[in-house]
């Protein structure tokens, strides 16, 4: 019998230990609960005085182009989603008060695609897309072998950068 008491003291004592231990530990009804409070942080916006980059990819061709602006005016003040909303069809790649980058896929060919011709005497410049005069140079055709003409003037030119070398060539 004595094993019996000392179960049912034992189970009484954890009883009481689990009992008060809830009782101690419980939020009070009474008190309010208490919770880091947490500062709005205002959103990011487009200043006035912002910059647009417009980013072209051109996946015809792997050329990219980009052109820089102000920001326009429907644009200023917005935050980033806001601007998202306006700029449907555009990837917002990079969104500060100060500038904003969209980028844009475009299946076709950029306008980078040149050829060398003739005007006046001197070597000039066209779009092969859509035709147009893109410069007029100061190298007089004259100078040019019989053999560099007719490969200057038979080669499609691609990008900026390879007509800048062309042109540099034969200036030089």
């Amino acid at each position: 019998m004595k094993k019996q008491h000392y179960f049912l003291i034992t189970a009484l004592v954890i009883s009481l230990a689990l009992s008060l231990g809830y009782f101690a530990y419980r939020p009070q009804a009474d008190e309010p609960e208490t919770r880091p409070s947490i500062t709005p942080v205002s959103p990011v916006t487009l200043s006035e005085t912002a910059q647009i980059e417009y980013v072209y990819h051109y996946k015809g061709d792997g050329i990219t182009e980009t052109a820089a602006a102000p920001i326009p005016p429907y644009l200023i003040g917005l935050d980033e989603q806001q601007t998202r909303e306006k700029t449907a069809g555009f990837e917002i790649t990079s969104f500060t008060p100060q500038k904003l980058t969209v980028v844009k896929n475009l299946d076709g060919i950029s306008r980078q695609h040149y050829y060398l011709g003739e005007k006046n005497g001197y070597l000039a410049v066209y779009y092969k897309h859509g035709g147009g005069l893109k410069e007029l140079t100061n190298t007089p055709v004259s100078t040019l072998s019989a053999d560099e003409y007719e490969l200057l003037m038979s080669t499609e030119i691609i990008g900026k950068e390879n007509l800048a070398r062309v042109l540099e060539d034969m200036e030089s």
